[in-house]
């Protein structure tokens, strides 16, 4: 909802992009709809499939890989069943990695290698799985600055921003606050 530059350009971006399969990095503070354009790029690509979000901040480290590529039964301690992981749930939908700064760097060669394969196994598994989903991922945090730190893999970064959207914030866009204002008003 607007009409500023940037926001036009947004919709532009998400137009472009609906009809490929690429990945896509959103880029944008905290606030700023990261999660709505993924969902409305989701929608136009592939509305009966499944939209499967991961929150990777959210998820400690420990269990991210298990939910990201499932597992089987005896992997670990505490793996008493074969569990389906959310790049398998998202079949040939969307898997939005939310908050993929951060990701940890010691699972960040595995997510890379699924992106180029576009194949993965569960933990403790044998058998090689399909990634048909379609990978959108987004960050609050400047991902170029973390590339140089070195706390982010370069070439990740890169599989991940074949598409590229910056979000601005909204007070870089004021002639957008009365769209946003009706929007809210009318809804509620």
């Amino acid at each position: 909802i607007g009409r500023s530059k940037g926001m036009l350009d947004v919709v532009k971006a998400i137009a472009q992009v609906a009809q490929t399969p690429a990945s896509v990095l959103l880029e944008g503070e905290t606030g700023t709809g990261k999660e709505l354009i993924a969902q409305t790029i989701h929608q136009e690509w592939a509305p009966h499939e499944p939209f499967v979000a991961i929150n990777c901040a959210a998820i400690v480290e420990n269990l991210l890989e298990s939910e990201l590529f499932g597992h089987e039964r005896g992997a670990f301690t505490g793996a008493t069943e074969r569990k389906v992981g959310r790049l398998e749930i998202a079949g040939r939908g969307t898997v939005f990695l939310d908050e993929i700064g951060e990701f940890p760097l010691e699972l960040q060669a595995k997510l890379l290698r699924v992106l180029q394969e576009r194949e993965f196994q569960r933990v403790g598994g044998v058998r090689t799985i399909p990634l048909n989903a379609r990978v959108i991922a987004a960050t609050n945090r400047n991902m170029e600055n973390m590339v140089e730190s070195g706390s982010f893999r370069e070439d990740l970064y890169f599989r991940l921003k074949v598409f590229f959207i910056h979000i601005p914030p909204l007070r870089e866009r004021g002639e957008d606050i009365i769209p946003l204002t009706e929007y809210f008003v009318h809804r509620l």
